[in-house]
């Protein structure tokens, strides 16, 4: 079980990212074999204006950071726009 406060994230934080959760989906693509993931954010409600790039930059950091401190693995992120 994911426990918030291992990473940082106080109550507040977490019930604020939830309620963005609730207006999104995510899709994951895993290229095993090229060593590829992609993940896709999307609006539930396409009528809505949410900005999809932030969950996408907040992800990127995290995975960095994440594989940093745990296996030691150094890399870049590549802006593409």
């Amino acid at each position: 079980m994911f426990n918030p406060g291992m990473a940082g994230i106080n109550r507040q934080q977490m019930e604020q990212a939830q309620e963005v959760g609730r207006h999104m989906g995510m899709e994951i693509t895993k290229r095993r074999k090229e060593g590829r993931l992609e993940v896709r954010f999307y609006l539930l409600d396409q009528s809505e204006k949410l900005d999809l790039g932030e969950p996408v930059d907040k992800l990127c950091e995290q995975l960095a950071w994440g594989f940093s401190t745990m296996f030691g693995i150094k890399g870049k992120i590549i802006n593409v726009e």
